[in-house]
C-alpha cells in the first residue's frame, strides 16, 4: 500500500487492458491521491472491465478518479460505459472469482477488501433523463502524505482585463453557432508568464492545455510545454507559478511552440479564464510563428458574470471554491487549464437552466458584458 497518484494508476490499467483485450480505456476527470495496492488494483480494473465487456458487449470504457463526495474521505475510480448497468448479483459473482495474474488465488473480492472497499454498478442518467451510459464504482482510501500544490495566492490573482478588440467576438457561423454547448469539442488552455504586460516586452514561459469532448475531461490528452522566453524571469513572478530561468533555459521559444499549440487547438472551441489575458500574448505572436489563433473563444470569468452578476468573487480560485472543485498541481499551466475545465462543465449545466445553450448563445451574452464593460469605462 503506498500512495498513488490517480493518473499514473489509470495509465497503467490502460496500458495492460491494451495489451489482453479488444477494449480501450481513456483517462478522464481530475486526478486524485489515493492510497493503495497499485497491482492488486490494475488486476482488479483489468478483470472488470473484461467482465463488463463481455456482459454489455461496451468496448469503449472512461476510468476516472472523483474526489470526496458529500463530506466523506473516500477517493473514487468510476469505470464508465455506454450500455446498461450491472445487476447487483452478478457483481457479485465476479467479486468471488480469482484475478487472472492474481497470486495465491487473489480474488477481485479480496483485493476490495484489502482497501476496506466495495464496489457497485449503477446508471447515469443524462440531462434528458435517459440512461444510456453506466459506471462501475470503486470507492478507495485518500493519500496518507499527498503531494497537493498549495494554489496560488489570492493576493496574486491576476487583474481582470476586458479587452473589447479581443473578447467581442462575432457569431460563430452556421452550424457551429447553433451547436449545444454540452455537444462542442473544447481546448481548455492557461498560461503562465514572465510578467502582465504583454506590450512592454512579458513572454509567454508556459502554455498548457486539456481537451474536453463530449462533456469528459480528457486528462490523457494535454498540450503542456516550458518556453524560453529569451530574458529574465523576474523573482518577484515566480511565487505565483513557480517557474525559474534555468527551468527554461534551452527550452524551445514561442516561434516554435505556437504552431504545435495551434494544432493541438485546431477544429475546437478555445476556453480560458480571464481569457483576454492569455489571447493578448498569443495575438502579439502570431506574426513571428506564422499562426492564426481565430476560433471561438469561451471566457469563464464572462460567464461566471452572467451567471451572477458582478458581485462576487470571479477569480478562479474563488469560482472553484464555490463550486466545491479542487485540483492536485494547481500551481502549475496544466492545473489551472484542468480546474478550468472542471468549472466551465459545472457551468454548461449552469446555463442550460438560463436558457443559454448553444455556442451562439454564450458568444452573444458574453459580448454584451464586454460592451457593458467598455461604456463603464468611457465614462
Amino acid at each position: 500500500m503506498s500512495d498513488i497518484h490517480s493518473n499514473n494508476l489509470i495509465n497503467l490499467v490502460a496500458h495492460r487492458v491494451g495489451t489482453e483485450s479488444p477494449t480501450t480505456v481513456t483517462l478522464t476527470g481530475l486526478p486524485q491521491w489515493v492510497h493503495g495496492d497499485s497491482h492488486g488494483l490494475v488486476l482488479l480494473f483489468a478483470y472488470l472491465i473484461e467482465k463488463v465487456h463481455g456482459l454489455t458487449g461496451a468496448t469503449a470504457f472512461d476510468l476516472e478518479a472523483a474526489g470526496p463526495q458529500d463530506g466523506d474521505r473516500w477517493v473514487y475510480l468510476d469505470l464508465v460505459w455506454e450500455g446498461p448497468a450491472v445487476p447487483s448479483a452478478t457483481l457479485d459473482g465476479w467479486l468471488d472469482q480469482t484475478l487472472p495474474g492474481g497470486l495465491g488465488g487473489l480474488s477481485a473480492g479480496d483485493v476490495l477488501q484489502h482497501h476496506r472497499s466495495t464496489a457497485w454498478s449503477e446508471p447515469l442518467p443524462t440531462a434528458d433523463g435517459t440512461a444510456t451510459r453506466a459506471r462501475l464504482r470503486v470507492p478507495l482510501p485518500p493519500a496518507q502524505s499527498p503531494r497537493s500544490a498549495q494554489p496560488r495566492p489570492r493576493a496574486g490573482a491576476r487583474p481582470e482585463f476586458f479587452d473589447f478588440g479581443l473578447l467581442h467576438q462575432p457569431l460563430a457561423t452556421s452550424e457551429l453557432g447553433r451547436t449545444p454547448l454540452d455537444r462542442l469539442h473544447y481546448v481548455v488552455f492557461d498560461t503562465e508568464t514572465t510578467g502582465l504586460s504583454p506590450s512592454t516586452g512579458d513572454e509567454i514561459i508556459q502554455i498548457a492545455a486539456v481537451r474536453v469532448v463530449g462533456g469528459r475531461i480528457l486528462t490523457g490528452e494535454t498540450f503542456n510545454t516550458l518556453v524560453d522566453p529569451k530574458r529574465p524571469i523576474p523573482p518577484e513572478s515566480v511565487p505565483f507559478h513557480g517557474i525559474t530561468d534555468g527551468m527554461v533555459v534551452g527550452k524551445p521559444t514561442i516561434d516554435a511552440v505556437l504552431p504545435q499549440f495551434r494544432g493541438f487547438v485546431s477544429g475546437a472551441v478555445m476556453v480560458a479564464h480571464n481569457a483576454a489575458f492569455d489571447l493578448k500574448f498569443l495575438k502579439m505572436k502570431e506574426r513571428a510563428a506564422g499562426v492564426a489563433f481565430d476560433c471561438p473563444v469561451l471566457d469563464t470569468m464572462l460567464l461566471s458574470r452572467m451567471l451572477l452578476g458582478n458581485d462576487g468573487d470571479h477569480t478562479l480560485d474563488g469560482i472553484a471554491e464555490r463550486l466545491g472543485i479542487e485540483v492536485v498541481d494547481r500551481h502549475t499551466a496544466l492545473g489551472d487549464s484542468l480546474v478550468t475545465a472542471a468549472v466551465f462543465l459545472r457551468m454548461i449545466e449552469m446555463l442550460r437552466e438560463r436558457d443559454v445553450r448553444t455556442l451562439d448563445d454564450a458568444i452573444r451574452g458574453a459580448n454584451i458584458l464586454v460592451e457593458l464593460a467598455a461604456r463603464e469605462r468611457a465614462f
